[in-house]
């Protein structure tokens, strides 16, 4: 056994090191038995791949698996694809880990912004926090794939869950005119955060991973005291009518802030508890609960059919149309970011460096989101970030086939990958803050939640561009960047929410929606009647001539 395994080691003497290859040479017994011939250990020619081990001998040839493991450049427990030996046959369960998230984050979006709805963004939001936080520390405890891959399914519905709930409560505690700064420091820190996150992978590199995977879950420790110090928001109390926990509120605030707050729970009382004054409140007393139930009674059928969000979607042709084209719009963001952030490493050969530009890419599109979403309105915004991201993914395609003849064009080509990225992560950005100024308070989280459950399907489509980008490496950029075209034209159809207050019910919103479709109808109209005023000058003028 001594001297195979020395034979062994000089015939593969000179291969290069990969990241992962077999280990433990084969014995001659088993080489023989493989080949089907008796052969001495000189005659054979035994190399060792990433996947698998080739015997040669005398023109005979053999393929096996790497039957006595893998040997790993560097230590096995710096990785879960090295600890558990997620590679070769098994390399799709590294891909499906990804999946699995998008798939908790479409549970994610349908569960929290139901219950967001239901019973009040805080708890939503808090309930969230606290699983997230529970789940992201287990998850560098688990000694398996499996339980690994529950808790991601786990993870993904809670971060979206904190996500949605959050971006929510951020747009509803502010006045019209502060909306956009709240979506601007939402992208500010998300940004940053991808930022740190990069470097941070880079610090701890040569760390366990469990390290890794517990340092980014105790990120959210601030949710244990979060009961303590967030309220709930005002607009959804006043659509359950909900007024005496609104009172008690303010006055919490106006002592913080100096405030009279005699002064303000009067101008509360004539300015919006008058014309609703059935309170709902559970703090009330016993006769006033009895009279909610006694007028409870009387509610119409309609009353009781506006209370179910995603019926008012579903059944209302008006809203349906405008919730599929968001949903489309979610989808491709997703698949566009998502597909770009997972093929980082065609930026650069190495990986940090790879990431550490795509972060960067993020810091751009908040800075960009930033400087263009209140100047220039959400939906140009929006259509100019997908025009930018099509016509860069799709240079990136074009330069891609010339760089076998032309290998610097591999620089434009990570280039116009990056503008991409930039494109498609500014008009994610967008996205978060247009979508919920769009529909009214009663249903406003669960139209989140259905563009967000969208945005699920292309994440997790997203993991299959990485083998198609191995492939065919035009696909996935000509498939994001068309899908970003059909987009910017889908976009016309939407109206604009800049300095428009938000609806606070269906009928709210519809109203809305035909006041911008008849001002749309009176452009269209001037522009038609300049335009045959035009050709009717210039036909006079030429029978003058």
């Amino acid at each position: 056994m001594g001297e195979t395994k020395e034979a062994v080691r000089l015939m593969t003497r000179g291969t290069p090191i990969q990241m992962h290859v077999c280990v433990t040479p084969i014995v001659e017994k088993e080489a023989r038995n493989c080949l089907g011939f008796q052969a001495n250990i000189s005659d054979l020619n035994i190399t060792y791949h990433e996947c698998g081990i080739s015997i040669t001998s005398f023109g005979h040839s053999e393929e096996l698996p790497c039957v006595e493991g893998r040997k790993y450049e560097q230590p096995w427990e710096l990785s879960l694809v090295s600890e558990w030996d997620i590679v070769c046959e098994k390399e799709s369960l590294a891909d499906l880990l990804t999946t699995l998230y998008m798939f908790g984050m479409g549970i994610g979006s349908v569960l929290f912004t139901a219950l967001s709805d239901t019973y009040g963004r805080k708890f939503s939001n808090i309930l969230a926090g606290v699983i997230f936080l529970a789940t992201s520390c287990g998850m560098s405890f688990v000694p398996t794939y499996a339980a690994f891959a529950v808790l991601k399914v786990i993870q993904g519905a809670t971060q979206l869950g904190v996500g949605l709930t959050s971006t929510t409560i951020g747009l509803e505690i502010v006045p019209t005119r502060h909306r956009s700064k709240i979506g601007v420091i939402n992208t500010l820190f998300w940004s940053l955060s991808v930022v740190i996150y990069a470097v941070a992978a880079y610090l701890m590199r040569d760390l366990n991973w469990r390290y890794h995977q517990l340092v980014a879950g105790l990120t959210a420790g601030y949710y244990i005291f979060l009961p303590w110090v967030m309220d709930e928001t005002s607009r959804w109390l006043a659509a359950k009518k909900k007024y005496s926990i609104i009172e008690r509120n303010l006055k919490k605030a106006s002592h913080m802030n100096h405030k009279d707050a005699a002064h303000i729970i009067t101008l509360f009382r004539e300015k919006v508890k008058e014309p609703n004054l059935q309170d709902q409140s559970p703090l009330l007393s016993s006769d006033t609960c009895r009279d909610q139930n006694e007028h409870s009674q009387g509610v119409s059928k309609t009353e009781r059919k506006a209370e179910r969000p995603l019926l008012q979607i579903f059944k209302d042709r008006q809203i349906l149309s405008l919730s599929a084209i968001l949903c489309f719009i979610w989808m491709t963001d997703s698949l566009t970011y998502y597909g770009l952030n997972l093929n980082a490493t065609q930026f650069h050969s190495d990986k940090f460096i790879g990431f550490g530009l795509s972060a960067v890419t993020e810091v751009f599109g908040a800075v960009a989101f930033w400087l263009t979403v209140d100047r220039f309105g959400r939906k140009r915004t929006c259509l100019a970030c997908h025009l930018i991201a099509a016509l860069s993914l799709i240079a990136s395609v074009i330069f891609h086939h010339f760089t076998d003849t032309i290998p610097t064009l591999s620089v434009a080509v990570s280039a116009f990958s990056l503008i991409g990225k930039f494109g498609a992560t500014t008009s994610f950005n967008v996205l978060w803050l247009y979508t919920p100024e769009l529909f009214p308070t009663t249903i406003r989280n669960v139209g989140f939640g259905l563009g967000s459950l969208a945005a699920r399907a292309g994440g997790i489509l997203a993991p299959f561009s990485r083998i198609l980008y191995r492939k065919y490496p035009w696909a996935p950029g000509t498939v994001f960047g068309s899908c970003c075209i059909v987009v910017a034209f889908l976009v016309q159809f939407l109206p604009e929410t800049n300095k428009h207050e938000l609806p606070q019910t269906v009928p709210e919103m519809k109203q809305w929606l035909n006041k911008q479709r008849e001002s749309q109808k009176k452009k269209q109209k001037k522009s038609i009647i300049a335009e045959n005023g035009a050709d009717i000058f210039v036909c006079s003028g030429n029978e003058t001539n």
